[in-house]
């Protein structure tokens, strides 16, 4: 799912290994995965908007 980024933000993406970063003047957007495996809960991972798409979607498009 796409969320803004908020300020006070502390995730690093998991595609580039990078601090998800809240800049006050750009709206940017992250993806945040919440991971099953065989209907279980697992983690969640968040995503760069752009790293998400550069990883060609590995959990398929994200919504809103």
């Amino acid at each position: 799912m796409y969320r803004l980024i908020e300020a006070g933000s502390a995730v690093t993406c998991v595609s580039c290994e990078e601090h998800i970063k809240f800049k006050a003047k750009l709206r940017a957007k992250q993806v945040i995965c919440n991971v099953y495996s065989k209907g279980v809960w697992q983690r969640v991972e968040h995503y760069h908007d752009e790293c998400y798409t550069e990883s060609g979607q590995p959990y398929g498009p994200a919504g809103d």
